[in-house]
């Protein structure tokens, strides 16, 4: 499994995705890289080599041993809003199979090249390009914000609530959530679920056990972060491997 963590979305490449009816609040993308797979979507039973779900959209994926890769994108960014603009407002929208068929070739080409964040950014773009959606990465002039990004891709410790980050900048917490959104186009909630999730994944993959690593990253308990790993990646803690490889990337800089 390849998974890269962005501030507004975790992109997951894997052939042991095979998650349980569930919903979510991120839209979520899933493209097939070589044969079309099934996904249940609210009660409806889909074959498909690409689709795009609504957020709070019930669902189950089944892909496992199918290559796919999987984007959950935070609902309230701009990205999202792209998508959601081409799903209208339907819960799911299929993509036509010559299109996923190009979008599968260019990721299958692009992905073993991306090795940093501005590799990333730029396989970014240009997957939004053929998705044909406009999407142009949010410019962040606070510096402030700036800071908090950088200190919480940087952080050590388990403590990740927004009350915690706006005492240290002397702001009330919906304040540093305004300018947060404001900024990078994101709420600051979801940004630091995602976070957590991709904090815990990377410190599996460095070898802790699953139990320091939900704790590290800020989850209340191990379950917690099983349950949200279950939930948004559609595998459990025990399926993220340690040979796996974790890319954190930034398309906020």
């Amino acid at each position: 499994m390849n998974l890269y963590g962005a501030q507004h979305h975790i992109l997951v490449h894997s052939n042991t995705i095979d998650a349980e009816a569930h919903q979510h609040t991120f839209i979520q993308v899933t493209i097939a890289l070589e044969t079309e797979f099934q996904i249940e979507v609210q009660g409806e039973h889909i074959c498909t080599s690409g689709i795009v779900l609504n957020s709070n959209v019930t669902h189950r994926l089944q892909g496992l041993g199918q290559p796919l890769v999987l984007l959950l994108i935070d609902s309230t960014s701009s990205i999202a809003a792209a998508f959601k603009h081409y799903m209208g407002k339907q819960a799911y929208a299929n993509f036509p199979s010559e299109f996923s068929l190009v979008m599968a070739e260019y990721i299958k080409k692009r992905l073993p090249q991306i090795h940093t964040a501005e590799s990333y950014g730029l396989f970014l773009q240009e997957l939004m390009t053929l998705f044909n959606l406009d999407y142009t990465p949010p410019v962040i002039t606070d510096t402030r914000i700036e800071q908090l990004i950088q200190h919480m891709k940087n952080c050590t410790d388990s403590e990740h609530s927004i009350r915690t980050y706006a005492k240290q900048f002397g702001l009330s917490s919906s304040r540093l959530s305004h300018l947060f959104k404001e900024n990078t186009g994101i709420s600051l909630s979801g940004y630091l679920v995602l976070h957590k999730l991709q904090k815990a994944c990377y410190l599996i993959f460095e070898g802790l056990s699953i139990t320091d690593a939900a704790m590290a990253a800020g989850f209340d308990t191990p379950s917690h972060f099983a349950n949200t790993s279950k939930r948004l990646l559609g595998m459990t803690a025990k399926d993220i491997r340690k040979d796996s490889v974790f890319l954190q990337v930034s398309s906020l800089r």
